[in-house]
């Protein structure tokens, strides 16, 4: 573990990426001061339908706005904020739950927290991107418990600080754990619903989850935060930001943890020399799946790869500034395509912040629970959704 870290901060990438990103944001943040006000309220894309008429009208998102203060509404600021701004106190108990091949997850159930009853149990289950946690997701924790509903946290296997009892990791289009552990709730909650919530690359999870299983997902609600849609479009850039040195940085770490267990199938001294994410997945995810290039390792982990089995509700919120995701192109047509999508779009908000307000629950944050809330209100009351081609009849 010493030697990752001593060679990771010794490298030159690292340091620039240090001294760049300082440089480069206060010359943004002082642009972005001299700039004119951006638009507060949000674009939105749906296809007319019901349920689309009632989220409007419940969420009130047609003059929902967004508006930071000044002094925060730079998408650098934005994305680093969270960082360094307390946490709010949640108490996990943590569960390792056991999956087929020995593999561990680690399970982080919110505990002692005074919430409002619901009439029926309803699991939160939140994915936090590769390099987060429960602390990183401990105040939209708070929050959902204080709805009612029982939010846990997801932890994939070797990730969040849990264990590594195989010499495997799921890459972040392989929804098999998160599958068992669906199956897991269900059968700890007969009756309770379950209700996701990703952030950054915690949304791939999702995304590839709701589509490898389609309808019998078991899931009755989504929202994806800061979603990175496709991976080959922004992975096989050669020339890699600010963003993605210090991101690949964190997984360098994470990785070096387990070193031990995982030195057979990762060439640990090439994985250091990996500053392009084509680099890293080559050396690392494309090698422990037996993948021969890395063209079809990226087609097969695409998020969007069964977008058309998609059953469920989902809210995609984003920011056009959002220095992880730059280079992506945002698929506004399949919100206008599918009935059941509803993206969110804002001018500012950075990567998974949306902060609007210090040491408070963050704007996208508080619309994520209300759409879940508004969506199975819409269900409850016996409206019938049209997904895709089908149309399916709500049990909740």
């Amino acid at each position: 573990m010493i030697f990752i870290i001593y060679n990771v901060i010794m490298s030159v990438p690292f340091i620039m990426a240090i001294f760049g990103t300082i440089v480069f944001s206060i010359f943004i943040y002082l642009k972005s001061i001299l700039k004119g006000p951006a638009s507060t309220i949000p674009k939105l894309y749906f296809k007319e339908s019901a349920l689309a008429s009632h989220l409007l009208k419940r969420c009130r998102l047609m003059n929902r706005k967004f508006e930071p203060p000044w002094w925060i509404n730079n998408a650098h600021v934005q994305t680093i904020l969270p960082y360094f701004l307390p946490c709010e106190r949640i108490e996990y108990d943590r569960e390792y739950l056991q999956m087929k091949d020995r593999g561990v997850v680690a399970l982080d159930w919110v505990v002692h927290v005074s919430i409002h009853k619901r009439k029926r149990c309803t699991v939160m289950l939140v994915i936090p991107g590769f390099s987060g946690s429960a602390l990183s997701v401990s105040k939209f924790c708070g929050l959902a418990a204080h709805k009612g509903y029982r939010p846990v946290v997801y932890n994939a296997r070797g990730f969040g600080n849990s264990v590594l009892t195989t010499p495997k990791i799921l890459s972040y289009g392989d929804p098999t754990d998160l599958r068992q552990v669906v199956k897991y709730i269900h059968g700890r909650y007969p009756k309770a619903l379950i209700t996701m919530v990703g952030y950054g690359t915690g949304c791939s999870i999702l995304l590839s989850y709701l589509g490898e299983y389609g309808s019998s997902a078991n899931v009755c609600a989504g929202a994806c935060i800061s979603a990175c849609f496709d991976y080959s479009e922004r992975f096989s850039t050669n020339t890699p930001g600010l963003y993605d040195i210090l991101y690949l940085t964190c997984l360098k770490f994470c990785l070096g943890v387990h070193m031990t267990s995982l030195g057979k199938q990762i060439d640990f001294t090439q994985m250091l020399k990996a500053w392009t994410y084509q680099q890293f997945d080559q050396t690392v995810y494309s090698k422990l799946y037996g993948f021969s290039n890395i063209e079809e390792f990226w087609d097969k982990n695409n998020p969007l790869r069964d977008v058309d089995e998609i059953a469920v509700p989902l809210l995609f919120i984003n920011s056009l500034d959002d220095p992880f995701n730059s280079d992506i192109k945002i698929p506004y047509e399949l919100c206008k395509y599918y009935p059941h999508f509803l993206m969110v779009a804002t001018e500012k908000g950075g990567h998974c912040s949306f902060t609007d307000k210090f040491c408070d629950v963050t704007w996208s944050d508080k619309l994520a629970i209300d759409y879940i809330d508004s969506v199975l209100e819409f269900t409850n009351k016996g409206h019938t959704i049209k997904y895709g081609k089908c149309r399916v009849r709500s049990t909740i």
